[in-house]
Formats: structure tokens, C-alpha cells, sequence
């Protein structure tokens, strides 16, 4: 490429003029340009946050709030806001510009690229916090999101159909806006702007930097909380640092002999052997109950789906759970509620996987094998995994068999997320296979699909589910971040609705009359909810047998399909003891004592606080 200097052409030499004499306009009123560049740049490190924040709550709100009561608009302005916004600082880039105003020698290139090259780091983590924040409610701890961030996104990009001139567009805009940021910092380490400006601007600066100063010392690691109006990136790197070694040293620590005590159902026998569904339902959270839209139009549905249940002679009873994760991790939720283990980091997840390829966990799916009933799995998913990775899945889970897309014999259009075929073909396809192949019990565990993010376009119900089946193109996806706010708030409520109706009209279907079905949210869902929206999810038991149902109210269940109590009644990892006890209550020899209830299943450091316990008992 041949530069200006080497072609002065008049095209070239006016390009670089111009250049040239806005650098210089900026240069010529330094004050102003310090400034304007630095507060511009501190902003965009809260940016991210501010972006990814549900909350409906600003700046000025909040400060309106607040006017009345001068101490806490004093701690409004200067200490805390509950809210993201822009008007705060970022301590480590104070403390960086007032180096630079102070002291020359570090008004050089290599300074220069070193203070961009933390200024850019600074930002990627403001994004990764922010992403965790709004999409998990999670604080950021780098040791138990690694996996998440890499597969996850991985996975993510493999899923999603973004066109590409969207890419393009995208690099071409990060470019131009890395490209701004360099051009920044180079105007701020300037000799004639860093140099350049008055005794007041540097009065001003060293006020502030006096004023972070003292709220580091005053508050320390509380700078690593996104409510503080000073932000330090070392306190947060150092909180998530510690946060990753107390989940490193949990991981560590985990010891199996309290969980097989827990779950000990040596001698407990089932005389009669009910067909076992644990149907997990993507996205279903409790929020449907927390906003007055939702709650009207669910509790609408929820009587509705009741009634056609009862009129077909199924009884249910409703509770909420708390779920070990929030606005994704499904795999943490089911495998708490199979395993009655609380996991809620993807690393106790991962270490479980490694430590379960031959040894058997005590978990739900091993008990009904021990009591005669054959394991089955689904996922109708069509990315799938290698055979060597999913076998490991496989011998994780302990299951006879796990069903996949490949089993289901689908060229039908798919859906949404994966894409996947429509759950109401995969649930009764699968059930056709597994009747098909076994007479014995069995225990059927999936997660649907068709109500995951971005929750359209959904597939239609049919009278005759087979017919679904039937050649088609696939449905263009929607550009689920490019629609209003409240056109993916109703995505999300059609969704549910659809798998809730899909569901329904597949216990009616149901021969076994014993047969057992509980539908479990595993999360609430991302986008459209809050962390003010809590943790638990919607349960439902249903059966034809009235008295099982009657016997929920025991364990804090209300009858019918709508919540009666929003207190939870269990947590998901609660899920296995309660279905054990259940079955062996209503259906077993009655020779021995029935097993614990454990509404909040088994804590994954569980022995060690028995061992700390018995210590402190022994003399």
C-alpha cells in the first residue's frame, strides 16, 4: 500500500489536513477534550450494564426519589445506586489519567498502547459481568462460567442463523469502534491535552481521584458490587478470584457417602409400578405468576387445561420449586432434581460427569431400575453430540436409553432452538418407541424444545400428531433481539402456552392408568424477567389417582394447576426424595419406613458439615 507521504496527491494530502486540523481543533482547547474524551470513555465501561439491565429505573428516577431525604441523596449521588446508569467512575481509569496528567514521562507510545491495551481489558470484563448478570442473575465467577462462555458460545453460534451481513457489519463496527477507542486514549496521553490543561482541571481531576481514593479505602471490596458509584476492576477480579477458589475448594472437597446415606432405599419395594414421566419445561418460570400480564392470561390457561384434565379423569396438584440456576444452565436443574443434589455451578457439574462413568450415582432413574423399570432419555435436539461424548452423557445418566433426532424418523420442519423437531411429535414419537420396545415400567426424562429462547416461530398442534411429519421447509427464524420488548414478552408467554397445551393433550393420551407425570420449569426465562422475579419455577404432579394427589398437600402442593402458595415448597433437588417417598407411600409393601423427605434435596458439601458436626461433638 502506497502512503500519502509516499503519493502526495491532492485527494491524499486533504485527507490528511483534515485529519490533521480536527487534531488539532481538539488539541487547541485541551480542557474541553480531556473531559469530553474521559468521561466518554468512563461511560462506555458502565455501558454494558446498562444495556443488558430489565429494570425500568434511571438515573433521574432514582435521584427524584431520593430528593426529599438528604442523606440518602447524598448516598444516591455518591456512594450507591440500585440501578445501572452512566454517571459513575472507574477507579483504575482515574487513577491512570491523573498518573498521566501528573507525570510526563508517561506521556509515551508505549504507555500510550499499555493504557489501552488495560482500558480494553477493562471493558471486556464490564461485558462479561453484565452478561452474567442480566442472563444468569449470577455473580461473575470466572472458574465456574469458563465452560459456559466457551461450549456455551460455541454452541450458541452453531444454533443461531444470523445472516452475513450481520456478521460483517459487526466486525466492521467493532473495528471503527476499537479504532475510536485507540484514537481516545491517544488524544488523553497527549502532550499537548495531558500537558495542556489549566491548574482548575487539575484541581478538578485530583478532587475526584481524592474522592475514589477514599471510597476504596472506606468501602474496598465493596467497589467490586455494580451498585457502587466507584467501581474498581481489581476488586472485582480479586472477588471473582476468591469466588473461583471457594467453588475450586467445593469441587474438591465433594464426597459421595452422604448423598448414598441420604438416598438409601435398600429393601423399599413398589408392588404396583407406574409409568414415570419427569418432564422438564424449558424457560417456565415463576415470573408468570410475578407480573399482572402474565399472571392473568396463565391463570386463564392454567383453569382451562385444568378442566379438560379433570374432565378426562386426571387430578393435579401444583407447588413451586427453587431452581438451582437462573435464565439458563438447564443441565445443572434436571440433574439436581435426578440426582437430589444441589448443583448449582457448572464445575460440580463437570467433576460429577468426570467422576460417573462407571461408578453408578444413587439417583432417581438408578432407584426405579432397581425396582424393574427400564430408563429412558429424549433429546430431539438435531446438533448432536459425538457418539464418544454422548456415550459419556449416557453412562452419566445411567439410562437404558436415550432417545435422539436420529431415533425419531423426522423430515418434518424444525424449530427454534437447535432447530428441533415439534415437542408434541418428538414426546409421543418417543413414547411409541419405548412402548414398542418394553413392556416393563418405565421412567421417561426429557426437556422440551420448542420453548426455549428465542420462543418463535412455534410449530402448530395436531389432532394426529404423526402428521406432523410431513415434508417442509423449516420456518425463517426471527431476529429475536431486532423486535420490541413486548412482541418477545408475548413470544415467550405463546411458547409456554404451547408446550403446556402439547403436554396436556399428551397425559391425555396416556394408557397406563397409573402413570405419573410431573412437569417441572427449569429456570426462569432469560429476556423477559428479573432478578426481583426469583429462582423457583411452576411443579405440577398429575394422575388418575386421586388420593396420590390428595397426599401432595402434605409436602406444601395445592390442588389443581395454579400456585395457591408462593413461598416454594422444595428445591428441584428436593424432587427426587419427594417422588421416591411418593411411589413407595402409595404404591409400596409398607415393610419399612418410608424414606425422608428432603425439600431441598442433598447440599453438595453435605459430609463435610456432618463431619464438622460430629467433630464438634466429640470430646
Amino acid at each position: 500500500m502506497i502512503s500519502c507521504r509516499e503519493n502526495p496527491t491532492y485527494d491524499c494530502l486533504r485527507s490528511t489536513e483534515s485529519g490533521s486540523v480536527m487534531r488539532k481543533r481538539l488539541e487547541s482547547h485541551p480542557n474541553l477534550s480531556f473531559w469530553l474524551v474521559f468521561g466518554l470513555l468512563n461511560c462506555v465501561l458502565f455501558l454494558p450494564a446498562l444495556l443488558t439491565s430489565q429494570d425500568g429505573a434511571t438515573f433521574w428516577s432514582t435521584v427524584a426519589a431520593a430528593w426529599r431525604e438528604p442523606g440518602r441523596l447524598w448516598q444516591v449521588l455518591a456512594i450507591w445506586r440500585p440501578t445501572p446508569d452512566l454517571f459513575r467512575l472507574q477507579l483504575e481509569w482515574l487513577l491512570l489519567n491523573g498518573f498521566v496528567v501528573a507525570l510526563r514521562p508517561l506521556r509515551r507510545r508505549g504507555v500510550r498502547i499499555l493504557l489501552f491495551g488495560g482500558y480494553f481489558l477493562a471493558l471486556i470484563y464490564a461485558i462479561y459481568e453484565a452478561l452474567m448478570r442480566s442472563l444468569y442473575q449470577s455473580e461473575p465467577v470466572l472458574y465456574s462460567h469458563y465452560r459456559m462462555l466457551t461450549e456455551g458460545l460455541a454452541f450458541l453460534l452453531d444454533n443461531i442463523n444470523i445472516p452475513v451481513y450481520y456478521l460483517v457489519l459487526g466486525l466492521l463496527g467493532g473495528g471503527l469502534f476499537l479504532a475510536a477507542l485507540f484514537i481516545g486514549v491517544r488524544l488523553l496521553t497527549s502532550e499537548s491535552v495531558a500537558g495542556g490543561i489549566n491548574s482548575f482541571s487539575r484541581a478538578l481531576l485530583a478532587l475526584l481521584v481524592l474522592f475514589a481514593l477514599g471510597q476504596a479505602v472506606r468501602y474496598q471490596h465493596l467497589l467490586a458490587q455494580p451498585e457502587m458509584v466507584v467501581s474498581s476492576l481489581f476488586y472485582k477480579v480479586w472477588a471473582n478470584a476468591q469466588a473461583s477458589r471457594a467453588v475450586y475448594k467445593t469441587v474438591r472437597s465433594f464426597d459421595d457417602s452422604y448423598v448414598r446415606r441420604a438416598y438409601d432405599y435398600r429393601g423399599q419395594v413398589l408392588v404396583t409400578k407406574p409409568n414415570v414421566y419427569l418432564l422438564f419445561v424449558e424457560s417456565y418460570g415463576s415470573v408468570l405468576y410475578k407480573r399482572p400480564d402474565y399472571l392473568a392470561a396463565y391463570t386463564a390457561l392454567a383453569d382451562e387445561l385444568e378442566k379438560t384434565l379433570a374432565a378426562n379423569g386426571w387430578h393435579a396438584a401444583t407447588a413451586l420449586s427453587d431452581s438451582p440456576t437462573w435464565g439458563g444452565g438447564s443441565w445443572m436443574a434436571y440433574t439436581s432434581a435426578l440426582f437430589g443434589l444441589d448443583i448449582n455451578s457448572d464445575p460440580e457439574y463437570s467433576m460429577l460427569m468426570e467422576r460417573y462413568q462407571v461408578d453408578d450415582f444413587p439417583d432417581l432413574g438408578g432407584f426405579l431400575r432397581d425396582q424393574g423399570y427400564r430408563y429412558y432419555g429424549l433429546s430431539s435436539i438435531t446438533l448432536e453430540l459425538p457418539d464418544e461424548k454422548w456415550n459419556r452423557y449416557l453412562k452419566f445418566y445411567g439410562a437404558d436409553r436415550w432417545l435422539r433426532y436420529r431415533d425419531l424418523n423426522y423430515d418434518g420442519p424444525k424449530y427454534g432452538w437447535g432447530p428441533s423437531p415439534p415437542d408434541q411429535y418428538a414426546l409421543n414419537q418417543a413414547r411409541a418407541e419405548i412402548v414398542a420396545e418394553t413392556d416393563q415400567p418405565y421412567l421417561l426424562f426429557t426437556i422440551t424444545q420448542n420453548s426455549h429462547y428465542p420462543w418463535a416461530p412455534l410449530p402448530p398442534i395436531l389432532a394426529d400428531w404423526s402428521d406432523l411429519n410431513a415434508a417442509g421447509d423449516d420456518p425463517t427464524p426471527i431476529d429475536a433481539e431486532g423486535i420490541p420488548h413486548e412482541t418477545r414478552r408475548k413470544n415467550y408467554f405463546g411458547a409456554v402456552e404451547y408446550d403446556l397445551r402439547v403436554l396436556i393433550d399428551f397425559i391425555l393420551r396416556e394408557e397406563d392408568p397409573h402413570a405419573l407425570f410431573v412437569l417441572v420449569g427449569d429456570h426462569q426465562p432469560p429476556r423477559v424477567s428479573r432478578k426481583g422475579d426469583g429462582w423457583d419455577t411452576p411443579i405440577h404432579i398429575i394422575s388418575r389417582d386421586s388420593g396420590l394427589v390428595e397426599s401432595l398437600g402434605q409436602y406444601g402442593f395445592a390442588t389443581g394447576l395454579d400456585v395457591a402458595n408462593f413461598t416454594p415448597a422444595l428445591h428441584h433437588a428436593g424432587i427426587h426424595s419427594l417422588l421416591a417417598r411418593l411411589l413407595l407411600a402409595r404404591y409400596g409393601e409398607h415393610k419399612l419406613a418410608l424414606p425422608a423427605f428432603l425439600p431441598d434435596g442433598v447440599p453438595f458439601v453435605g459430609v463435610l458439615a456432618a463431619q464438622s458436626e460430629e467433630r464438634e461433638k466429640t470430646p
